[in-house]
């Protein structure tokens, strides 16, 4: 090319056809060719003809019967070939390369309004409070409009997708009946090369509840669902990236606000925003059945212990005290909360999953109200102790209680308790006197009451100690032996 604009030059220039073959180191025809010549010169290609292009039909159904390099080699040796077993690879690579390129060939096409939905999911490592925490982020797509929707979940267990596809199902206000997903283990069990697709029994049981027929594209070809990929690189570089939060509540609300501006966004090959495209294909969605979620999702039976908690993969969830050491049904819901229920079905309490203080016993909304209600009974109790002593014994009462509180100290209440048991079988003069006694003695403890009583302490304390009835007085119920004599008669 060169050589064709110099000539072309120097001609210009006035320059003879000697003088410029010997300048270009040219031949004189050469220069005279490309004068005459006003089209550019173009390098011609010379066809070689392969000798392996004589067994092309034999090599190629030797290939799909995939039989290796040197197999078919050895297979054309017997039909005539005479080359060598490196021109066969070379031949086999270039049918591999032809192969790659038919596998990557791709045709787009456009779904009708309402008829097709395409779902998939993205793992993300995202800082909440300062630690790394693995979320995984669902995408629910409609193909004739795009619009999305996007979810959160901090497992990936087949619920936690159903559940996805079902929150989007609500948020669109209609089912589509086709659902374009991966071959993940949550919902595909095996997809053959043949197409033969077996689905996960807990998949089957959702589509089949909301009418929907699933279609899991071919293993290794994810364009197939591509209306679903692309927008996760939107979501990972104007989303993701960059992106911390305090704690696991706030990442709903920036989700959502990406979601609303992402489908209100122009899309570059619809010329239209999904926003819009969506309101003609929501008519043509079909109602959303009534299902009930029990069929879906499980849940899993715990005991509450007797201090009012229930424990759930290592961590300690507070339930209200009236079902201590009752069964309760646990449902997590996307692995960031869990629900309890009572047999019947009624919610009890739903709580955030702790994430970073496994281990740690909350503080009970309940404990702090009932120990104040237990402390309160426990000082009335104390008080009417004290009051009742004072009441029968209102001449020696204030200064025994004065001594026992510096004897007995806490155990004030239980001293006065066992001496009030003593009065149920003594006059109150005989108690006085006794009382008496110990405060000259200066002994303040209920055995010195009893010795000089000469009682035995009764288990328990009669419960109208307590009261302002009449005063008890001390009654002989004791019995012969010869009471529970028994005569025995001989034959």
């Amino acid at each position: 090319m060169y050589k064709w604009q110099q000539v072309k030059v120097l001609a210009q220039q006035g320059e003879s056809i000697k003088k410029i073959a010997r300048r270009m180191k040219i031949s004189k025809n050469t220069v005279r060719k490309y004068l005459r010549d006003e089209s550019p010169p173009a390098l011609k290609v010379r066809k070689y003809e392969k000798a392996l292009d004589a067994y092309k039909d034999d090599i190629y159904a030797m290939v799909e019967k995939k039989y290796i390099g040197t197999r078919i080699f050895n297979e054309l040796l017997s039909k005539g070939y005479t080359g060598s077993l490196s021109a066969v690879h070379r031949y086999l690579q270039g049918i591999r390369k032809d192969e790659a390129v038919k596998e990557k060939a791709t045709t787009r096409f456009e779904t009708l309004p309402g008829r097709q939905m395409q779902y998939d999911w993205k793992e993300w490592n995202l800082p909440i409070g300062g630690h790394n925490v693995r979320v995984y982020f669902h995408e629910v797509i409609l193909g004739y409009s795009r619009k999305k929707h996007y979810t959160w979940s901090t497992r990936i267990t087949a619920q936690d997708v159903i559940r996805a596809i079902e929150e989007a199902i609500f948020h669109f206000g209609g089912v589509a009946p086709e659902l374009v997903i991966d071959n993940p283990r949550q919902m595909v069990v095996a997809h053959r090369r043949n197409g033969v697709v077996c689905y996960s029994d807990d998949f089957l049981k959702f589509c089949g509840l909301y009418g929907i027929e699933p279609n899991a594209c071919r293993p290794y070809r994810a364009r197939t669902k591509g209306k679903v990929e692309r927008p996760f690189y939107y979501l990972e570089e104007h989303f993701l990236k960059g992106l911390e939060v305090a704690e696991l509540s706030c990442l709903d609300g920036l989700l959502k606000d990406f979601t609303d501006r992402y489908n209100a966004r122009l899309h570059s090959s619809l010329q239209e925003s999904p926003d819009e495209r969506f309101i003609r294909e929501k008519g043509h969605l079909r109602a959303i059945p009534s299902v009930e979620p029990a069929l879906l999702y499980a849940r899993e039976i715990r005991k509450v212990s007797n201090d009012g908690y229930v424990s759930w993969r290592g961590n300690l969830y507070p339930v209200a005290m009236r079902y201590c050491l009752h069964d309760v049904f646990v449902e997590e819901i996307f692995g960031r909360d869990i629900t309890v229920y009572d047999l019947s079905g009624n919610i009890i309490v739903r709580h955030e999953v702790r994430l970073f203080d496994k281990g740690k016993r909350p503080e009970h909304p309940e404990h702090a109200a009932i120990n104040e209600a237990y402390r309160k009974k426990r000082d009335s109790y104390r008080l009417r102790l004290i009051n009742r002593f004072r009441e029968l014994f209102p001449e020696q009462g204030e200064t025994y209680i004065t001594g026992l509180k510096k004897n007995a100290t806490v155990n004030l209440s239980w001293h006065l308790e066992e001496i009030l048991k003593f009065y149920a079988f003594s006059s109150r003069e005989e108690m006085s006197a006794v009382i008496a006694e110990c405060i000259k003695l200066g002994a303040y403890h209920k055995n010195t009451v009893k010795r000089l009583l000469g009682e035995k302490e009764m288990r328990s304390l009669p419960p109208d100690v307590l009261s302002a009835g009449p005063e008890m007085r001390r009654t002989d119920i004791s019995r012969p032996l010869t009471y529970y004599r028994v005569e025995a008669s001989h034959a």
